[in-house]
C-alpha cells in the first residue's frame, strides 16, 4: 500500500535562527514581516552554511508520525503559491509567496529525514492562494488525480501550513474526494506529536450509518447487514458496530420467518452488548405457536404497507388468512396431525378426532368436502360449521371479517397468473366492494385491512391485540445502537 503526504508550505514551515548566515532583514527572527520569497533564495544560495540553522516545525513532525504510524512514507506532495503571473498582485503578497521555500524543505526532508528525492514532487498554486474558490477548484484537481494514480492508497493531509484558504479546501476537499483514505493531520509547534483529524473517516462512519438509518426506515435489514459486515473495521471505532450487525442478523432471519436461527442469534448474544435486550424481543418466537405465527402475520403486512410493496402485502394477507382458518379450528377444538403425530400445522386431521365428530365429517362429505388431505378450503368449511355449534357470535364476526380478507388476499392471483399491478385503490375496492363505502373511504383507508387481520387474531387467540410491531421494536434498539458511543466488541 502507497503512503503519500500532502503538505501546504505556509509561512511558519522554516525555522531559521538568528546564528543564520542570511541578511537579517529576511530572517524571520529578525523581522516578521521577511519576504520569504527572499529568504528561500538566501538559503539556496548558500545551502552548505544555512542548513544545520533549518527545521521544519509543521512538516517534520508530520513525516515523523507518519513513519511512525505507517512504518513508510512513499511520497511527499508539497504545495506552495506563487502569484508572479498574475497582474495587480501587491508587493507584500509577492514577496509571501513559499514557491523558493519548497526546494529548500525538500532539501531538509532528504537530508533530516531520509527520504529519497524522488518520492518529493511540487505543486505550486499560481492563483491568489488566499481565495477560497480558487483552492477548491486546485485541490479538487490535483487530489482527484493523485486518487485515480494512487487507487486504494492511504493520504495523510498536513492541514497547518498555507493561508486559511489552503489548509480548509485540503482538508474539505480531501475528505470529499479521498473519503476514508483521507487521514487529515493537525500540528501546531508547541506539540511534538501531529493531532489526527478523524474528519475524513467520521464522515464517512456518518454516511454509512444514515444509509443504515434509511435501510431501517424500509425494514431492509439484509441490505444494512451488508452495509456494516462490509465496513465494520471503520465503524467500529465510532459505534457499537459488532452488536449492530448481531441485531441486524437476527432482524434478517425474524423477517424471513426464519425463526430457528433468530432464536439461535438471539440465545447467543444475551450475555453480550445489548443482548438483554434483544432476549427480550426475541422471548415471544422462541417458540413458535400457530398464535405467534399469525401475530407475525400481521406484523409483516405492516411493513409491506408501510414500504408501499403493494404486492408483498396481499401475499402476507393471503398467508394470513389461511392461518387464521387453522387457529380458527384449532380454537375450536380440532386435532391435526403429520405422519401420525399429532401437530397444530398438519395436513391430515387426527382419526381420534373424526371418529368422535363422525356427523360433521359426514355432512362436510355430503357437501363435496373432501377431507383427506387438510387445505384452506377444508379449514373454511370445517370452521363453519363447527362455529354452528358454540354460543359464541364471536366466531361469526370471525367468518365475516376473514370473507372480506380473503377477497383480498386473492388479488394475489391476479399478480402471479395476469402480472397485475396492485394500488392502494385496487385494495380499498376490493375490501370495500359496495360503491357507498368507496365513497367513504379514501385508498388510503386500505390500512383498515390490517385493523381487520387484528380483530380476527383476538378471536381465534382469545385476547385482545395489544402487540407494538417487533420490527418497530428493533428498529429503536438498532437507532439506539447506533447512537451509543463505542463498546467492546461482540
Amino acid at each position: 500500500m502507497t503512503v503519500l503526504l500532502i503538505a501546504n508550505i505556509g509561512n511558519r514551515d522554516m525555522w531559521v535562527d538568528k546564528a543564520a548566515p542570511i541578511p537579517g532583514k529576511v530572517n524571520p527572527q529578525w523581522n516578521k514581516d521577511a519576504s520569504r520569497r527572499a529568504l528561500g533564495k538566501a538559503i539556496q544560495a548558500d545551502w552548505p552554511n544555512c542548513q544545520p540553522h533549518l527545521k521544519l516545525p509543521i512538516i517534520g513532525k508530520a513525516v515523523r508520525y507518519i513513519q511512525q504510524q505507517a512504518g513508510q512514507l512513499d511520497r511527499v506532495v508539497l504545495v506552495s503559491s506563487d502569484q508572479s503571473g498574475q497582474a495587480g498582485v501587491a508587493d507584500y503578497h509577492l514577496a509571501q509567496d513559499t514557491c523558493e521555500l519548497a526546494p529548500v524543505v525538500e532539501r531538509l526532508l532528504i537530508k533530516q529525514y531520509g527520504l529519497p528525492a524522488k518520492a518529493i514532487t511540487h505543486q505550486t498554486v499560481m492563483s491568489n492562494p488566499a481565495d477560497y474558490g480558487g483552492m477548491q477548484a486546485f485541490f479538487r484537481e490535483q487530489l482527484t488525480a493523485l486518487r485515480d494514480d494512487y487507487p486504494g492508497a492511504t493520504f495523510y493531509l498536513q492541514v497547518s501550513g498555507g493561508t486559511p484558504a489552503m489548509t480548509s479546501m485540503l482538508l474539505t476537499v480531501g475528505v470529499d474526494v479521498l473519503g476514508i483514505d483521507a487521514h487529515p493531520l493537525y500540528v501546531t509547534k508547541r506539540e511534538e506529536q501531529p493531532f489526527p483529524l478523524d474528519l475524513g473517516r467520521r464522515l464517512v462512519a456518518d454516511s454509512l450509518i444514515e444509509t443504515i438509518k434509511a435501510n431501517l426506515d424500509i425494514y431492509a435489514y439484509h441490505a444494512a447487514a451488508n452495509t456494516v459486515r462490509d465496513n465494520r473495521d471503520l465503524l467500529r471505532e465510532f459505534i457499537p458496530a459488532d452488536p449492530l450487525l448481531t441485531v441486524l442478523e437476527y432482524a434478517k432471519q425474524r423477517v424471513n420467518f426464519n425463526f430457528k436461527d433468530a432464536g439461535e442469534i438471539a440465545v447467543s448474544a444475551v450475555d453480550l452488548a445489548y443482548g438483554d435486550k434483544l432476549h427480550a424481543i426475541a422471548a415471544n418466537v422462541q417458540n413458535p405457536t400457530p398464535t405467534m405465527l399469525l401475530r407475525e402475520s400481521i406484523s409483516s403486512t405492516q411493513l409491506a404497507y408501510a414500504v408501499g410493496n403493494m404486492f408483498d402485502f396481499v401475499v402476507r394477507v393471503f398467508q394470513f388468512v389461511e392461518g387464521a382458518w387453522r387457529n380458527l379450528a384449532l380454537e375450536l377444538d380440532v386435532q391435526f396431525e403429520h405422519n401420525g403425530k399429532p401437530n397444530p400445522y398438519g395436513k391430515e386431521l387426527a382419526p381420534a378426532w373424526v371418529q368422535k365428530h363422525q356427523s360433521i365429517v359426514e355432512r362436510l362429505e355430503r357437501d363435496g368436502v373432501r377431507l383427506k388431505k387438510v387445505n384452506r378450503f377444508v379449514l373454511e368449511k370445517l370452521v363453519t360449521v363447527l362455529h354452528e355449534q358454540v354460543e359464541d357470535k364471536r366466531y361469526q364476526g370471525a367468518l365475516d371479517v376473514l370473507e372480506k380478507l380473503e377477497a383480498v388476499g386473492d388479488l394475489r392471483n391476479r399478480v402471479v397468473h395476469q402480472y397485475h399491478h396492485i394500488t392502494l385503490e385496487l385494495l380499498r375496492n376490493t375490501y370495500y366492494p359496495k360503491k357507498k363505502d368507496q365513497k367513504r373511504h379514501p385508498p388510503e383507508d386500505a390500512i383498515d385491512i390490517v385493523d381487520a387481520m387484528k380483530t380476527v387474531w383476538s378471536i381465534a387467540a382469545g385476547r385482545p391485540f395489544k402487540e407494538t410491531n417487533p420490527y418497530n421494536v428493533i428498529n429503536d434498539l438498532i437507532r439506539e445502537i447506533l447512537c451509543s458511543p463505542k463498546l467492546s466488541r461482540l
